[in-house]
């Protein structure tokens, strides 16, 4: 099918499989009840359905909940009577829990292929939570007002694999081995990142995987092996001739990640809407479920 054909394919029907995508994930939330008290009336996997559909449109919490007021077909499909007030919605994001939803991305994402080749990169998402008020008040300047998210993405599909969100400064190589830890390695290739991810125990646990370890080495790093005898291959492979290392490993599908850092900033912004950094690390995790939604959408529609 042409792109254009299954473009259009994927957006007639990106409601509906995106409702029934998230209907199917919340089977595995827990819907926690007590034998004393009142009867739940909206458990915990009817609003991460809906939490998930209010990040996908953009909308507040208070906007979103006057518009499902309005659709009594979402309502007779979720079974319910009448839509949850703003402050339970909200209160909902604390009791999801991440390792929950990190689960969610993995079983979206083993719905296709293996990956063969994978991208790891990372990008900031700025939130408003300590402004000036709060610096002015406190005696004290907030420096770091974002979240960095680490992606592991399959370049052949952009579907994201592993994530992890972190609120402290730091080096990104650290994050690397745990990430990819998380992929489906029975395929894997290459993995392709940036200088910011280059060091010996990443190189070798790639190497040792039987993939390559296509990370760019920088300039003034020693090819002393010191028991990675991986690491000293690739710096001498790189110093021989950076350019023809570049063509013969095809280099340039790294940024294939920061496509997908740019898909998801151009679908739901650069910033966060959450306060608290619990949930601002839960919606960051939701929207990369929502991404996947997506191009599991388009995917499936290319292929008809």
């Amino acid at each position: 099918m042409y792109y254009d054909v299954s473009y259009n394919a994927a957006k007639a029907r990106r409601y509906h499989f995106l409702l029934d995508e998230l209907m199917s994930l919340c089977n595995i939330v827990p819907d926690t009840r007590y034998r004393r008290g009142r009867p739940v009336q909206f458990p915990l996997p009817t609003l991460f359905v809906l939490l998930g559909l209010k990040f996908d449109s953009g909308l507040g919490y208070r906007d979103f909940v006057a518009s499902i007021n309005f659709n009594p077909s979402l309502l007779n499909r979720l079974s319910l009577s009448r839509a949850p007030s703003h402050t339970l919605l909200n209160s909902a994001m604390t009791r999801l829990d991440t390792q929950l939803i990190h689960r969610m991305q993995e079983l979206l994402a083993r719905k296709g292929p293996p990956p063969r080749k994978l991208a790891v990169d990372a990008a900031g998402f700025s939130h408003s939570s300590g402004g000036e008020w709060m610096s002015f008040r406190f005696k004290k300047t907030l420096k770091r007002r974002f979240h960095a998210l680490h992606n592991v993405v399959d370049t052949d599909t952009l579907m994201i694999n592993a994530s992890r969100v972190c609120e402290r400064p730091g080096g990104d190589a650290r994050h690397l081995i745990a990430l990819v830890r998380r992929v489906d390695l029975s395929r894997l290739e290459t993995v392709y990142g940036d200088k910011a991810y280059i060091s010996r125990k990443n190189v070798q646990y790639i190497h040792d995987l039987g993939a390559y370890p296509a990370i760019e080495p920088k300039k003034r790093l020693r090819a002393r092996s010191r028991g990675y005898r991986g690491y000293k291959e690739l710096i001498r492979e790189y110093r021989r001739n950076p350019e023809e290392w570049k063509k013969k490993h095809s280099y340039g599908k790294r940024s294939l990640v920061e496509t997908v850092f740019g898909m998801l900033k151009g679908r739901f912004g650069g910033g966060l809407s959450s306060r608290r950094h619990r949930q601002q690390r839960r919606e960051l995790l939701l929207k990369v479920v929502l991404h996947n939604i997506q191009r599991l959408n388009y995917l499936e529609c290319a292929k008809m």
